[in-house]
């Protein structure tokens, strides 16, 4: 088995802080003795290459069967269950030693799947939603309505950058589907484009000069209209991101950058109806 010059995400379901931490430091550790892991934030929406999830939380494991764990997108229990899963499982207590050793069998069996999808010609791996539809038994309508919204069906994107290589960027990842990518470089401009076209897509580089990410998206989420506008932070570094404010102004999370095709493409393909 070869290292790899890149880590692989995982998405950690029903773990506490300090349990969190633990894969954190252990992942670290594993650096560039084999292959190397690194631990999506909850707000991360990086696609996971794998998930593990504590299986006597209940609520973990309700979602990853909404999940649908498989070999190109697999998952790892740990601990025993109460009710029988046909997941690969390791007991409680385990060693890391051994953790790895399942997390990299399930790594070479992913990449021999992915290989096969590539031979076929069938190369997309979207992830699935990670939080489980609202359930509108337990919701009051008005506020349901309120919650889920309505996606524009031919949206437009709009990045919030110091410069336009950004904008210039998206626009020829996504001009098969030609969706309009705007640009903006300050708070007020890009309030005003979203009060004038429907976006379904705002990408907040912070690192742009004079503005305050989380003060901008709640600018956006304020504005009276029926559009779902879904806004991303763009961190470089992901120590910054502050997530109770994050979810108080609407944040639905941020990517790392630089950012690869193939992640800024799933997250399009989950916010942009017409590149589906």
């Amino acid at each position: 088995m070869s290292a790899q010059t890149f880590p692989f995400a995982v998405r950690l379901l029903g773990f506490g802080p300090q349990e969190a931490d633990a894969f954190d430091t252990a992942f670290a550790e594993r650096q560039g003795k084999g292959f190397d892991y690194v631990r999506l934030d909850d707000d991360n929406l990086q696609d996971p290459d794998l998930h593990i999830a504590a299986a006597s939380h209940l609520g973990a494991l309700a979602t990853l069967a909404h999940l649908r764990p498989s070999e190109l997108r697999p998952a790892l229990l740990i601990g025993q269950p109460a009710i029988q899963l046909d997941y690969p499982r390791i007991d409680i207590p385990f060693s890391w030693s051994g953790l790895f050793e399942v997390l990299d069998r399930l790594i070479e069996r992913r990449a021999d799947a992915l290989s096969r999808l590539e031979a076929s010609d069938v190369v997309t791996v979207t992830e699935r939603r990670r939080r489980p539809r609202p359930d509108i038994d337990l919701t009051h309508p008005a506020e349901y309505e309120q919650l889920r919204g309505r996606i524009p069906a031919n949206g437009a994107v709009l990045v919030i950058d110091k410069s336009s290589v950004s904008r210039d960027y998206l626009s020829e990842l996504l001009a098969r589907q030609r969706v309009p990518v705007l640009w903006a470089t300050d708070e007020a401009t890009a309030v005003e484009l979203c009060r004038t076209i429907p976006m379904a897509v705002v990408m907040i580089n912070t690192s742009t000069p004079g503005v305050d990410p989380y003060r901008l998206c709640w600018g956006i989420k304020e504005k009276d209209s029926p559009i779902k506008t879904t806004v991303i932070l763009l961190l470089g570094n992901p120590a910054e991101y502050d997530r109770q404010q994050a979810r108080y102004v609407g944040v639905e999370g941020f990517l790392n950058k630089p950012i690869a095709n193939h992640h800024l493409l799933t997250v399009m393909k989950k916010y942009l109806p017409q590149t589906r």
